[in-house]
Formats: structure tokens, C-alpha cells, sequence
């Protein structure tokens, strides 16, 4: 996830490969995020290929991104300037279980 530019959120999907023919390259996913006092809090949800983001309760971006690349390895959160007070992260669990 990222704050690509003052005011959008954005997913950067490219080097995360895709397997279709269709559209090779994915590209960056973004729309436009005001911030009310500078402060931005999100909850991402990653389940294989989705990803969901829901910003300050308010906007959502949601995308696919394929791990098809040898260097698709992780995620990152980054944004020019910005300071991260606080992370957790769960591991979802299986739907039947």
C-alpha cells in the first residue's frame, strides 16, 4: 500500500507478474484519499491474490495482485514522509475451518 502522491492511495502492483496474456503488466491501482489532520489509518486485507484496503473507515481500494514473479516475496507499506505509529498483522484463517 501506498500514499502514491498527496491525496491518493495506491496499490503497486508492478512486480507482482501476472500469468494472463490479456494484461502483462498490472500496474499501479490508485484513486484519490483526502486525509482529514494528516493522520491516515488502515486495515489491509491480503487472502492470495485480493487485496482490500479500507482507509480511515472511510474509502476502499480493492485489487488483485498475482505472485507469479520469482522477487513476488512480501508486502510493503511505504509513503514519502510518513511515520508508522503502530502495526499488527493476523493470519487468516481457513474459511471451512
Amino acid at each position: 500500500m501506498s500514499a502514491l502522491v498527496a491525496g491518493q492511495l495506491g496499490v503497486d502492483r508492478t512486480r507482482s507478474g501476472n500469468n494472463s496474456g490479456a494484461e502483462p503488466n498490472l500496474g499501479v491501482h490508485k484513486g484519490p484519499l483526502a486525509l482529514s489532520n494528516g493522520t491516515l489509518t488502515l486495515d489491509v486485507f491480503v487472502d492470495r491474490s485480493m487485496v482490500e484496503a479500507y482507509a480511515n473507515n472511510h474509502k476502499c481500494l480493492t485489487t488483485r495482485a498475482y505472485p507469479f514473479r520469482q522477487d513476488s516475496l512480501g508486502r510493503r507499506l511505504f509513503g514519502d514522509g510518513s511515520v508508522v505509529k503502530s502495526m499488527t498483522v493476523w493470519k487468516m484463517g481457513n474459511m471451512t475451518d
